[in-house]
């Protein structure tokens, strides 16, 4: 069976809405972190970590999930 991307309008708010607060939280933690105290070693990992981050989320929230919520009936 073809792998299908097509998301309906609910989908689409349904993964937007935890992607955008993921993406949120990630950036207003790594400023917490980074830019008011750029000394901690935690830093250069963090700042590596974005893109990954980013990519991991949109995998899950927008190709993963709805497969599934669609198969398990909502």
């Amino acid at each position: 069976m073809p792998f299908i991307v097509r998301l309906s309008a609910s989908e689409w708010r349904f993964a937007l809405t935890p992607f955008a607060v993921k993406v949120a939280l990630f950036w207003l933690l790594e400023l917490a972190l980074c830019k008011w105290a750029p000394e901690r070693q935690i830093c250069h990992l963090v700042e590596k970590g974005f893109l990954p981050c980013l990519l991991t989320y949109a995998v899950m929230d927008f190709l993963v999930i709805p497969p599934l919520r669609r198969r398990w009936g909502r």
